[in-house]
């Protein structure tokens, strides 16, 4: 039975990050699978967190322009919020939305993407535990089931946040996963994962990995600590350079699913060799995964408005 915990104290905060910053670009990627810890509305995003062991519940509303961007963060809890634990969660709220990184000098003219979508940029809206455990779930499986997959996993061993009208799912501690049995997970249809997944979660509950140590780490120290993880590969890790630590040229792969998708968008063509799609980027030089980011994304939320049908026979949720 699921925990289920009221978040009814609030403090609010203004954040100005660095422009040009898409808050609508930002706080929702329609690529992404839906998880019940967040939820997106115009103007508004709501999601959980967990920091020095405390339960939140954060909604970010927009109230700037890309140019000149402004957000009021309200930041949602229970008991008293110190001052010095603010000064180390709002960094954190910085990093995982991306606030401060400067990408003015990409040239937003050089596609009708980058221009409809100027000032997005990769975000990380969860840790780095948990972004893992996402990847985990999307492995060799259908959205449906990923989807099934990790609500799964936070009705077992998640709780449920009350805050601004909204209930939403709160990650576990990854040492609840360490100290569980494989047989509990495959009860949860986690399959072959299961092993993966406790394995994964005892890194992380043993303090083997230092997610803030990572962020100060040049591109291929990351990539080296990242394939210490068990159950990641090569694919995953430049996901997670992208999208976790922000690399914006870490473009060297491009996966079946993606390959396929990509043939279409930018050749009209049923299938081309990952090769030639990695040679399109590679004039974005420095902004290449980024430049890969705008395009992909623009399709994605051309989905969200009207039927593409080749699509949705790739995405099959």
């Amino acid at each position: 039975m699921t925990n289920r915990i009221s978040l009814n104290q609030k403090k609010e905060l203004t954040l100005k990050p660095k422009a040009p910053y898409n808050f609508k670009a930002n706080f929702y990627k329609p690529s992404h699978f839906p998880s019940s810890d967040n939820v997106w509305e115009k103007r508004k995003y709501w999601i959980t967190t967990k920091w020095e062991g405390k339960e939140l519940g954060l909604k970010f509303k927009n109230k700037g322009t890309i140019n000149n961007p402004k957000i009021k963060l309200i930041v949602y809890h229970k008991g008293k919020l110190t001052k010095k634990f603010l000064k180390s969660f709002i960094p954190e709220v910085r990093y995982r939305f991306n606030f401060n990184q400067d990408i003015s000098n990409f040239n937003f003219d050089s596609h009708p993407a980058f221009k409809k979508w100027e000032g997005m940029k990769p975000i990380a809206a969860n840790s780095l535990y948990e972004t893992l455990v996402i990847y985990f779930v999307l492995q060799n499986a259908s959205v449906r089931r990923s989807v099934q997959m990790l609500e799964n996993l936070f009705n077992k061993f998640g709780k449920k946040a009350k805050f601004d009208n909204k209930t939403l799912s709160v990650f576990w501690e990854p040492k609840e996963i360490a100290k569980s049995s494989e047989k509990e997970l495959r009860n949860l249809k986690l399959g072959y994962r299961s092993k993966f997944l406790i394995k994964l979660s005892k890194q992380f509950a043993d303090k083997k990995i230092n997610e803030s140590t990572l962020r100060k780490m040049d591109k291929e120290e990351v990539k080296k600590e990242m394939l210490k993880l068990y159950g990641i590969g090569p694919a995953s890790v430049e996901y997670l350079l992208f999208e976790d630590f922000y690399f914006l040229d870490a473009l060297e792969t491009i996966p079946p699913w993606e390959q396929k998708i990509l043939s279409i968008l930018l050749f009209n063509k049923k299938l081309v060799p990952t090769k030639k799609i990695l040679n399109f980027f590679k004039k974005y030089k420095k902004y290449k995964k980024l430049a890969f980011h705008y395009i992909w994304e623009d399709i994605f939320w051309q989905r969200k408005y009207k039927y593409i049908g080749w699509l949705e026979k790739e995405i099959r949720l």
